[in-house]
């Protein structure tokens, strides 16, 4: 066995990821000798913009405000986090950008949703899954779009060697032809679609989308389906149909179409309390493994912070260097170019404590995992097998045993 994770914390990998670790951290230190000269820190571009503040609810019932920007915002300034960073505002996405993930239908309504009266706004907004609209919606939601498209754009180039986008509304959710869950457009999606189809000069031809988020990833999931360009991972709560977005397609059995087979990755959770041993479970058993044989060009994270400990809406225990851990992880890979888009994540105090401590670890900061149980739970291993037996004919690498006598934590109890 051999022992690699974040500075202060030790996780014992199985046997087969030596070589791959190995490879990994001569990988990361050719990228960092890549993507700036010796001695100099990285380049981390950190978007926001205020005009995305101005898609806000009318009540007090609705969960994605714009309090959530604030609070991340308030806490990477008062860690000194914003003045190390490449400060970046958001750009207007052009529409046939965004028409190239959604129906057209679909972007006239988000473009001319804001011009509506008050009434026409709650009733249009009812058609939906768990949306709202108000006055700022149609410019913010352009905005988001376009700010993961800049973002991404100057990873991919090299201007930046990693990049925040601290967007809102989110995105994963947001299908081709409606929004859904808080989404108005697919985010990370239309930018992976910009990078793979419109700007073939940057060398982009595969992409890693990982969707942390608590919720299951579905908007992205179906429209990169049957493309093998990109390797989708969605690592979410499922329990067994019964947690938003209440679909089937969220189960470990989804894994692609057509030539796109293998290329879709659900971890289905069972059940609620899932935290930092789970999460490390999963990467190292499914996600880091399949990312090596992949071997991305750029990684785009769907960056959502609702299965932090703290966020009631996914009741799970994600700690903020957990979170640090799982994108440490990522690092290896792609020569390190990561951009990290905000999805979900509704208690202000946990999502700023979640993206301060991701945005140190692409500062190259050095982190301590103190986790109050490292134990992942019987229910993990046992989703962490069906997915490998599910998807082992794509990729063999998931073929070899899982460890044995491993210390497992029983089912919480409801």
């Amino acid at each position: 066995l051999i022992r690699l994770a974040a500075p202060g914390f030790r996780f014992r990998f199985h046997p087969e990821f030596r070589l791959r670790s190995l490879l990994r951290r001569r990988r990361m230190a050719a990228a960092a000798g890549t993507a700036r000269q010796a001695g100099a820190a990285p380049r981390v571009g950190l978007l926001y913009d205020q005009r995305m503040l101005a898609h806000a609810p009318a009540g007090k019932k609705e969960k994605e405000t714009p309090e959530r920007l604030r609070a991340i915002w308030r806490k990477l300034a008062a860690e000194g986090v914003t003045s190390r960073c490449v400060g970046m505002r958001a750009k207007v996405a052009k529409e046939k950008y965004i028409a190239s993930v959604h129906a057209r239908k679909h972007v006239d309504l988000i473009r001319k949703i804001s011009s509506k009266d008050s009434s026409d706004l709650k009733k249009t907004a009812k058609k939906f899954d768990s949306v709202y609209f108000s006055k700022g919606s149609s410019e913010s939601a352009f905005l988001a779009a376009g700010s993961v498209i800049e973002v991404a754009e100057k990873v991919a180039a090299g201007e930046l060697s990693s990049a925040i986008a601290l967007v809102r509304p989110p995105g994963h959710h947001a299908e081709h032809s409606k929004p859904m869950g808080f989404c108005l457009f697919n985010n990370v999606a239309i930018a992976a679609n910009y990078l793979l189809n419109e700007r073939p000069d940057l060398g982009i031809n595969k992409i890693l989308i990982v969707d942390w988020d608590v919720h299951h990833g579905n908007g992205t999931q179906n429209m990169f389906y049957s493309d093998p360009r990109v390797l989708f991972f969605s690592v979410h709560r499922y329990d067994y149909g019964r947690f938003y977005p209440y679909e089937a397609d969220a189960s470990h059995v989804f894994i692609g179409d057509e030539t796109g087979r293998g290329y879709n990755i659900n971890v289905p959770w069972e059940h609620a309390k899932c935290g930092d041993a789970d999460y490390v479970a999963a990467w190292d058993h499914v996600l880091l493994p399949v990312a090596e044989a992949f071997d991305p060009d750029i990684i785009l994270l769907s960056a959502g912070f609702d299965a932090a400990r703290g966020d009631h809406m996914g009741d799970c225990c994600i700690t903020p260097n957990g979170y640090a851990l799982l994108l440490t992880k990522l690092l290896g890979f792609a020569k390190g170019r990561i951009v990290m888009a905000l999805e979900g994540g509704y208690n202000p105090e946990s999502i700023a404590n979640s993206v301060c401590a991701c945005a140190k670890v692409l500062l190259g900061d050095k982190f301590t995992l103190n986790s109050p149980e490292m134990q992942p739970f019987e229910s993990t291993w046992r989703v962490i097998q069906m997915v490998r037996d599910e998807l082992k004919t794509y990729w063999p690498v998931l073929s070899s045993k899982l460890p044995e006598n491993v210390s497992l934590r029983s089912t919480p109890s409801y």
